[in-house]
């Protein structure tokens, strides 16, 4: 018996040896390197968010009537895709569609009238150059011949005053002169008959040149009046076309329908009535909220973040990165508000959509977790 205990010993004495060393020796490494890492590793902090949902970068557009009248068409339905400028809805326009026609038949014409009356003045005018020239014509004759009448005037004076002297000195007949001085008196009173008719003749020129003056100025005040009628008749013939257009209520950009209003055919609505919505295309981004007690000072932009979707299994779908856009320079009620830009990725299993809730995980800092525990423990104390 004692020599088998004496072997136990040396066995177990033999057993403390190089194998305990080496136990001891890596236990003591794993707590230095545990400490080390406690001291001087880093691991990152996050910030959750209360809430968070996806939204398009561009604010949803609200689709409205912008006239009264009764639906006669629609073609507003939910998740229909559409391009700026479709023709949503149509309201009924009959009574506009018939009063353009009757402005659009009254413009026609004036063409025509306003041509017919440049023809007129055209005719009036060359009437006019005509007329004046005829009554230079003539004027230039009556002067002529008033010119020749005072030349046989003086020629009769000049004559009567001879005789004259001669029937004084006995040379001729007392009747001889007598004749001689009425023939004088004939030729200038013949004279002056041409002199008054030389004025009546500029009279007359200057009167038909003043007519037809007139007549053009008429014509002209016609031709105002039309194209002013015409003017106003194209601005209302515009206002029909702007009226009937504003009765097809067509998409104002490009975008998908996210709603729509409870509204039937035949319904009479009224100017300003909501149908739809619109939500445009455009990169998503994030809206959060998180509590403003521990996020302001802490949020900033920049940081990155990781978006988790409600209803859809992180382990299955991952998670989606994000960048802080804009934080809230103060709360709203107990709320801080924060924007993150998200990139829309192509060909995902999950197609981000406009609407889709979930959580928001912003990395704030990075710190030690010796820091980590000496923050606890002072909240505790706290």
């Amino acid at each position: 018996m004692g020599i088998a205990f004496s072997r136990t010993t040396r066995a177990l004495n033999a057993d403390r040896g190089a194998g305990s060393k080496v136990l001891i020796i890596a236990a003591l490494v794993l707590i230095a390197a545990w400490a080390a890492w406690f001291i001087f590793g880093r691991v990152t902090v996050y910030q959750v968010s209360r809430a968070a949902h996806i939204e398009v970068a561009s604010s949803s557009r609200e689709i409205s009537a912008l006239q009264g009248g009764r639906l006669i068409a629609s073609g507003l339905f939910i998740g229909r895709r559409v391009k700026a400028g479709d023709v949503l809805a149509e309201l009924d326009s009959q009574e506009a569609k018939l009063r353009l026609a009757e402005a659009e038949a009254r413009l026609a014409g004036y063409p025509e009238r306003i041509a017919a009356l440049h023809r007129a003045q055209s005719s009036t005018s060359q009437a006019s150059a005509g007329t004046q020239s005829a009554g230079s014509a003539e004027l230039s004759a009556a002067r002529a011949r008033t010119r020749e009448a005072q030349a046989s005037a003086e020629f009769n004076r000049g004559a009567a005053d001879r005789q004259k002297a001669d029937a004084e000195s006995g040379g001729s007949a007392q009747i001889d002169a007598d004749r001689a001085a009425a023939e004088a008196r004939r030729a200038a009173s013949a004279a002056e008959a041409l002199r008054h008719d030389e004025s009546r003749i500029a009279g007359d020129s200057s009167a038909r040149r003043a007519d037809r003056e007139a007549d053009s100025a008429r014509l002209s005040a016609s031709i105002a009046t039309e194209e002013s009628n015409r003017a106003a008749l194209e601005q209302q013939v515009a206002q029909l076309r702007y009226e009937l257009e504003s009765r097809k209520i067509r998409a104002p950009e490009d975008g998908v329908i996210g709603e729509v209003m409870a509204v039937k055919l035949g319904e009479v609505l009224g100017a300003g009535a909501r149908l739809a919505t619109i939500i445009p295309d455009g990169t998503l981004h994030v809206v959060a909220a998180f509590d403003p007690a521990t996020g302001l000072g802490r949020l900033t932009t920049g940081q990155t973040a990781r978006l988790r979707l409600d209803g859809f299994s992180w382990a299955q779908y991952g998670d989606f990165p994000a960048t802080v856009e804009r934080v809230a320079g103060e709360a709203n009620g107990n709320t801080l508000r924060v924007e993150l830009l998200m990139p829309r990725r192509e060909h995902e299993e999950l197609p981000l959509r406009h609407g889709m809730t979930g959580q928001v995980d912003v990395a704030i800092e990075q710190v030690s977790p010796a820091v980590l525990v000496l923050r606890a423990i002072g909240q505790m104390l706290a």
